[in-house]
């Protein structure tokens, strides 16, 4: 049987071809494999969410009398400050005391004066005015006094405080409360002695009802 010369060619060539076709695809095969995926674009999305981000809020300088206590004011409007205070330890009779007081503005003045006084049974010592000049609204203008409590009691420093704003003057008066000693003591009810001409103390006694003739 014979065979066919044209037909063989063809089928080489089929064959040859389809070699050929293989390799190709083998190679794209192995190009892909060994290449990295190209990373992913951002979306849209997520570039709205990190614009939208708050950022981190700068902390709060803190001026330092957060535990002051606050004075009190005599409740009518008038310079526009507030006044907090501190005693170095708590007030005993006979030992002098370290007070500190802060003047905080409460909106910018052009300057602020500051007089500082004390009632019977008390005194004070170091300087007892104060002034500041283009104070700013916040900040606190600290001053110390020392206090000296003479007897047992309830006691008051006043404040006096002068503002001046764009020309105007502006007055508010302040007290600072203390309890100094024995609180019980002061608060007993003392007893009165009646006298008579002679200076003599005169005892007390029962009242009886008599009849006139």
């Amino acid at each position: 049987m014979s065979t066919n010369p044209q037909h063989k060619v063809s089928g080489d060539r089929m064959t040859h071809a389809r070699q050929i076709l293989c390799l190709g695809l083998m190679a794209m095969l192995s190009a892909c494999g060994s290449d990295e995926p190209p990373p992913a674009a951002a979306s849209t999305t997520d570039v709205a969410k990190q614009t939208a981000q708050p950022k981190p809020a700068t902390p709060a300088v803190a001026d330092g009398t957060e535990k002051m206590a606050r004075a009190v004011g005599n409740g009518k409007p008038g310079a526009a400050v507030d006044i907090k205070y501190e005693f170095a330890s708590k007030p005993e009779v006979g030992k002098p005391v370290q007070l500190e007081i802060a003047l905080i503005p409460s909106a910018g003045v052009d300057s602020l004066e500051a007089t500082f006084s004390g009632m019977e049974g008390i005194t004070l010592a170091g300087p007892l005015t104060a002034s500041i000049s283009s104070a700013k609204a916040g900040e606190p203008f600290k001053h110390s006094l020392s206090v000296l409590a003479n007897q047992s009691g309830v006691f008051y420093i006043t404040v006096s405080v002068n503002t001046q704003i764009s020309g105007a003057t502006l007055g508010r008066t302040f007290s600072i409360p203390f309890v100094a000693g024995n609180l019980a003591a002061v608060q007993q009810k003392p007893q009165t002695t009646t006298t008579d001409g002679a200076g003599q103390p005169v005892k007390p006694m029962k009242a009886k009802e008599t009849t006139a003739q």
